[in-house]
């Protein structure tokens, strides 16, 4: 089986290959914001005219100050969050636009501390602006949010 590299060159495809490694950093950036509660790390995967879109009563959040307000919406509602993603695909669209999927289970604590487990798509837009690839939009599909339950936290190391 060979390799289909179309008409591109080597420096488009090797500008490919990079590009893929920064869309997999956006995803796993925004779990780590989300689940760290680092608001810099989070709003630094956004550009500032970003959509961050959560259908089913969550909010649409546009632009920057929106989206950084998402965060302090969802930490009202969970006091601790944690995302596991899986299955990431890219496409490229131009040399500056791709699209992206990816799914994730989440394990979300209440504030009193019983748990609910998420899943979901996450439907991306990343846009290069300036040399910088960033979210320009991200569409969360969510399946499931499980009722919450109790669950034994097991004790730090």
């Amino acid at each position: 089986m060979t390799l289909d590299t179309g008409n591109r060159t080597l420096e488009q495809r090797i500008d490919e290959l990079e590009s893929r490694a920064v869309f997999a950093d956006l995803v796993a950036g925004y779990c780590e914001g989300t689940d760290r509660r680092d608001i810099d790390r989070f709003m630094s995967l956004w550009h500032d005219d970003a959509e961050y879109l959560i259908p089913g009563g969550r909010g649409d959040f546009r632009g920057e100050a929106e989206i950084r307000r998402s965060q302090e919406v969802i930490g009202k509602v969970w006091k601790e969050t944690y995302h596991w993603t899986t299955n990431h695909t890219a496409r490229f669209e131009s040399p500056d636009r791709a699209t992206g999927r990816s799914d994730a289970i989440a394990v979300c604590v209440h504030p009193d501390g019983r748990i609910s487990w998420v899943s979901c798509t996450y439907h991306d837009v990343y846009e290069r602006r300036a040399g910088a690839w960033k979210f320009a939009r991200r569409l969360v599909e969510r399946y499931f949010v499980s009722a919450p339950q109790d669950v034994e936290l097991l004790p730090p190391f």
